[in-house]
């Protein structure tokens, strides 16, 4: 389904990703501003590496990841593969999301992910939330998301 078909169904997404239970209920609480003012429905998504000797703490971390999304009405999807580039650019092409949410360790980082989801999916914003909670565009200006 094309971009201009979903957004006449309705079917516009916001795709978030999280992975680091500290800062997941930051990411998603920014995002759910973002996409209640948008009108877009709210994906949260966690692309783990195959579990095979850690569990308690895998699954103490998916816990965390869990409340995060409930704590802002959504749910969450777990997406295990050992490249998980690869298998978040599928779920990229997959969703076709109107725009997507991460996070990142400090305002104007870079970050191997998010550098090869903006050069795939050019058409596709990609806005990370610092620590601080304030939201960029990747590679581009700041601005306040609780405006």
């Amino acid at each position: 389904m094309s971009h201009t078909d979903r957004s006449k169904n309705g079917a516009q997404t916001l795709l978030v990703w999280i992975t680091n239970p500290e800062a997941a209920g930051r990411i998603v609480g920014c995002a759910r501003e973002f996409a209640d003012r948008s009108g877009l429905g709210l994906k949260v998504v966690s692309v783990q590496a195959e579990t095979r000797d850690n569990w308690h703490d895998t699954i103490a971390d998916l816990e965390r990841l869990d409340e995060a999304a409930k704590a802002f009405r959504a749910s969450l999807t777990v997406v295990y593969s050992d490249d998980r580039l690869s298998a978040a650019k599928k779920l990229i092409s997959e969703t076709e999301p109107d725009a997507m949410f991460a996070g990142t360790a400090a305002p104007g980082s870079r970050s191997r992910f998010a550098d090869e989801i903006v050069r795939d999916f050019p058409g596709i914003p990609l806005y990370c939330v610092g620590p601080d909670e304030q939201v960029s565009e990747y590679g581009k200006t700041t601005f306040d998301n609780r405006a």
